[in-house]
């Protein structure tokens, strides 16, 4: 987990529908971590509009796996320019299926790479690009005494939502980025005199 890096995604689901010649383009956008979620998510969308003329897809995992399709329109149109518009966003971890209903109008293959890449572009703006980087996991276990005035630390640090577990003693259990945990922990063993039991609890992407 020491290699953990940070890297850009999708936030959420999200619809976008775009127009072109009484076509209708819906790109339906989704997080994903590997293929086998990446297949269920285009699954999903085919089983939502069994009506469409066309189902084109493009996905890119966590670990780097493309795949597309272009799902009977011209080759080159459809599936391999929604991969691209993912691409040149830099993201990972997105799948993007964009459903066609045929409006009557031929829109020749430069039309259909242009409505493609539009729509694919409208839904992954709307599914909001996020960065997504490594926090460590640290519990911090102080007396009552001391609950307090870490209590009162943690709060200037802009850290994550933190749980406070209530025993014998008071444990924070924090997510803290990478690059603040030792000046962290340097500060909260002074704060308490060295008496602070801080454990590191692995790492987390958030």
């Amino acid at each position: 987990m020491a290699d953990l890096k940070p890297y850009k995604t999708v936030a959420s689901p999200a619809l976008a529908e775009y127009v072109e010649k009484k076509s209708r383009f819906i790109a339906t956008v989704s997080p994903v971590s590997d293929d086998g979620q990446a297949r269920e998510f285009v699954l999903s969308v085919k089983k939502k509009y069994p009506d469409a003329r066309h189902n084109v897809y493009a996905y890119l995992t966590l670990d780097g796996m493309t795949r597309y399709s272009d799902d009977g329109e011209p080759k080159g149109t459809a599936g391999l320019p929604v991969l691209e518009v993912i691409r040149k966003q830099d993201i990972l971890g997105c799948a993007v299926v964009v459903t066609r209903y045929f409006g009557g109008i031929l829109l020749g293959a430069a039309g259909l790479l242009r409505a493609y890449t539009k729509a694919a572009s409208d839904g992954i703006e709307a599914a909001q690009i996020v960065t997504v980087r490594p926090y460590d996991k640290l519990d911090v276990t102080v007396s009552f005494s001391d609950a307090e005035r870490v209590r009162y630390e943690l709060g200037k640090h802009d850290l994550p939502q933190y749980q406070t577990e209530y025993l014998d003693s008071v444990t924070y259990r924090l997510l803290v980025p990478e690059e603040k945990t030792e000046p962290l922990i340097k500060r909260l063993t002074e704060l308490t005199a060295g008496k602070a039991k801080i454990t590191r609890a692995g790492k987390h992407m958030a």
